[in-house]
């Protein structure tokens, strides 16, 4: 082990340390403190990193099947490897999470490997679902599943198909109609606040799934931070790190002065009298935000004489809003992970 990567697993294992048994770092607020490089070049000489090659990756807090689950990662995302042990991987995510992940559901490289699949023509997946064929014909071997934020390399054309190279090497066939150019797409992302919300809403009715990232399943900071990625922002993974983000709105007063795409944000008082925040929601306009919780993606209201309204609202402790702002909000276009 390099005297590198072990004060980096020493500082970690001093943030997880620090932590409470109450509070302590679980999928909604467990992440590295230290800052995160914004490119690639930034460590040229770390010489493991790793490409999702599975559509989804669970990405769990302890090297074993039966640990909580911390967050998700999707296919083309690179990450560093940090440690690996008895098939197991520890990885850094692009927004620093740090936490394990099955060696199988990785592709290894090196530092010329990562930078060479970011420079190859990839494409997004724009659709909720998509099949990876083995032929460029309806009801071909399917190679893999893709979900929406996929990211293959695209290698040729065939009639109504792409071929496409996953992280990994393999070679399949995407419908075009269900993928984008991935720097044409980040590139031309420049939301507003009715962006976010018709984004959100095309999850309506997903289900709620614990550290939850992705159509398959999502929490409820899965949720925003999935929603704004998607219209080419990247925030942090948990609600207490995105309460941080943005710029607060003021809510003494009540809830006119929020806009579409704010978010709100949930909390409770610890034991050493702090708040802790638990949940986040997004603000659609109308007295009324979209979360996921309670089974499923859906909307709820702020106004307590209206039947959907969420009890939990009084437990509203901030909002904050991230368009427009660069505080802990990163554009994807601009980062050096992805571009």
């Amino acid at each position: 082990m390099t005297f590198h990567k072990f004060l980096f697993i020493a500082a970690v294992a001093l943030v997880l340390a620090g932590c409470s048994q109450k509070y302590a770092v679980t999928a909604q607020d467990m992440a590295r403190t230290l800052p995160m490089p914004k490119t690639l070049d930034d460590d040229k000489t770390r010489k493991d990193y790793g490409i999702c090659r599975i559509s989804v990756m669970n990405v769990r807090e302890q090297p074993a099947y039966e640990a909580e689950m911390g967050t998700q990662m999707l296919m083309g995302a690179i990450c560093w490897i940090i440690e690996r042990k008895g098939g197991w991987s520890m990885i850094s995510s692009p927004e620093g999470y740090i936490a394990w992940v099955t060696d199988g559901s990785l592709f290894f490289t090196d530092y010329d490997g990562a930078m060479a699949w970011k420079a190859s023509p990839r494409m997004i997946v724009t659709a909720h679902y998509t099949p990876l064929l083995a032929a460029p014909r309806k009801g071909a071997a399917l190679v893999s599943d893709a979900v929406r934020g996929c990211i293959v390399a695209c290698t040729g054309a065939s009639g109504a198909y792409y071929r496409c190279r996953l992280p990994d090497g393999r070679e399949a066939y995407v419908a075009k109609r269900d993928v984008a150019d991935c720097r044409k797409y980040f590139a031309s992302q420049n939301p507003d606040g009715n962006d976010i919300v018709s984004d959100a809403k095309r999850y309506m009715g997903v289900p709620y799934l614990w550290a939850g990232s992705s159509v398959k399943g999502l929490d409820c900071s899965g949720f925003s931070q999935r929603t704004y990625m998607d219209c080419g922002i990247l925030l942090p993974r948990n609600a207490s790190q995105q309460e941080k983000c943005g710029e607060a709105v003021d809510i003494s007063g009540g809830w006119d002065l929020l806009q579409p795409g704010d978010l709100l944000f949930f909390g409770r008082k610890r034991d050493n009298g702090s708040i802790g925040v638990y949940h986040v929601a997004i603000y659609i306009g109308g007295y009324q935000f979209i979360h996921s919780a309670g089974g499923l993606v859906h909307v709820n209201s702020l106004l307590t004489d209206q039947p959907d309204y969420f009890s939990g609202c009084s437990n509203i402790v901030s909002a904050r809003r991230i368009l427009g702002s660069e505080n802990g909000v990163w554009r994807i276009i601009n980062n050096g992970w992805y571009f």
